[in-house]
């Protein structure tokens, strides 16, 4: 009998093994692990991750998990939520891509390593096994994406959000570390997929995002190990979710979405395409906004020299970033999908961190004056370059001057080092916690696989209590 589709996914993500990673691919692991707790110390202490840290502790689930920066023990499904809210708040995760030249954004797929800690400190898991664990996540995370498009592809066109195709993802690999045999695995993705479809107003060009947006991942995640957990205990879903009569191609994708992608094994590294971000800002922006500050730190312009700002950008960032609709945004979450508010507060700081969403920034009437000098437009000769930026900044004194990015810094065609991301993780975590604590965790998640239980590193992201 031909297998289902979730039952190929399942015997592939139960396929790979540490023995079968070359050493370039397990040194990327760490590096996304480096990148994602210090996004997530980064994310703390925002509002979104105080609410949810108190939701938890009203739950009283069993202590098996830790939770970022707190230290609280709570169960693996609430630390799950607890530190994907955190990862996702400040936009600051990456991005991954098919190729090196990184023209199919896949999705931030770095979101899927807190419910992968969390899992694994529960089950004791190796450092080994947590590695293996991520970079299937990333091949198949990848793999579905591209079946349905890319992440503009055709769940975008159709009014749902890419995220939807999460909790399949954390089904097979949170069934991994539990220990189910393929036939589990393969019913948690069923059961995860018949009922999580998350919609598009989450992230809508035409709406003002707001909190919601922190749980895109998170909630899908939790989704997901909750399905592996009933898969465990003999709960079924429906094998042929993805291809079968109103399953998820028929009914989500009308159709469209391309399932022999879906049974054919990636035979390359897809964790390697990675994109880090260097500015604490939309993937879109990041070209745009590096030539904005290359232009304001070179020529030493300021704010109040500025006569007008014009961006020529690709498309689609255009469409989602640089519309009208987003020249005014009422929110953080809003704001750092904002060419023009980030513009803005990249003149006025020369800088694009945490610090330049605040509240206060937001009402900063300066950032409101400068918003008013920017102007962007789509320009197609950028459109095979997924965060291109053009930029020309025209002074009171008519002196003109331009820069363009094609490649930010982070893209996998100029890619940030070891040492830029540690510069990266401290800048957040260094707000938190000493320098000893801090080279303490580096050490750690550079020496992963050695690790005899992941919670060993966890119970390290735990911010001291003469600070807290």
């Amino acid at each position: 009998m031909t297998k289902t589709i979730a039952e190929e996914l399942a015997s592939e993500a139960k396929g790979l093994t540490f023995r079968d990673v070359p050493p370039n691919v397990v040194h990327e692991v760490k590096r996304q692990v480096l990148d994602i707790v210090g996004v997530g110390l980064g994310g703390y202490l925002s509002e979104p991750s105080q609410i949810m840290q108190n939701v938890i502790k009203e739950m009283n689930g069993p202590a098996e998990s830790t939770v970022f920066g707190s230290g609280l023990k709570t169960s693996c499904l609430n630390a799950t939520l607890a530190n994907g809210v955190m990862v996702r708040y400040l936009d600051y995760m990456n991005r991954c891509f098919l190729t090196k030249e990184g023209r199919n954004n896949m999705g931030h797929h770095g979101e899927v390593i807190p419910s992968i800690l969390a899992v694994g400190e529960r089950q004791h898991s190796t450092g080994q096994e947590i590695i293996t664990a991520i970079i299937m996540a990333y091949q198949l995370l990848n793999k579905v994406t591209d079946s349905l498009g890319g992440t503009h592809g055709v769940l975008e066109k159709r009014g749902w959000n890419k995220e939807t195709k999460s909790p399949w993802i954390v089904a097979l690999i949170a069934g991994r570390l539990l220990g189910l045999n393929e036939q589990q695995m393969a019913n948690a993705l069923a059961i995860a997929a018949s009922f999580t479809v998350e919609l598009g107003i989450l992230i809508s060009a035409r709406e003002e995002i707001n909190m919601a947006r922190n749980l895109r991942f998170p909630y899908g995640a939790y989704n997901g190990v909750l399905s592996a957990f009933l898969a465990q205990k003999g709960f079924k879903g429906p094998l042929n979710v993805i291809e079968g009569h109103d399953g998820f191609a028929e009914s989500v994708t009308g159709g469209e979405m391309d399932l022999e992608k879906l049974r054919q094994p990636r035979k390359d590294w897809t964790i390697l395409y990675t994109w880090y971000k260097s500015l604490a800002a939309n993937g879109g922006s990041q070209g745009l906004l590096e030539a904005t500050l290359r232009l304001v730190k070179e020529h030493d312009i300021r704010a109040e020299d500025i006569a007008e700002i014009r961006i020529k950008t690709n498309s689609h960032v255009y469409e989602r970033h640089g519309s009208p609709a987003r020249r005014d945004p009422q929110s953080k979450y809003t704001a750092d999908h904002s060419v023009y508010y980030q513009t803005a507060v990249a003149v006025l700081d020369r800088a694009v961190g945490p610090e330049q969403f605040s509240d206060d920034m937001l009402r900063d009437p300066r950032v409101r004056e400068l918003v008013d000098k920017v102007f962007v437009e789509p320009d197609p000769t950028t459109d095979k370059f997924l965060s291109a930026g053009i930029v020309e900044i025209t002074t009171k004194k008519e002196q003109k001057y331009t820069c363009q990015v094609l490649h930010p810094k982070g893209h996998p065609m100029n890619p940030m080092t070891d040492a830029d991301l540690e510069v990266k993780f401290r800048s957040m975590a260094g707000k938190l916690m000493g320098e000893q604590q801090m080279k303490q965790i580096i050490d750690t998640i550079y020496n992963l696989e050695k690790l005899d239980d992941i919670g060993e590193l966890v119970r390290l992201v735990v911010i001291p209590r003469h600070i807290s």
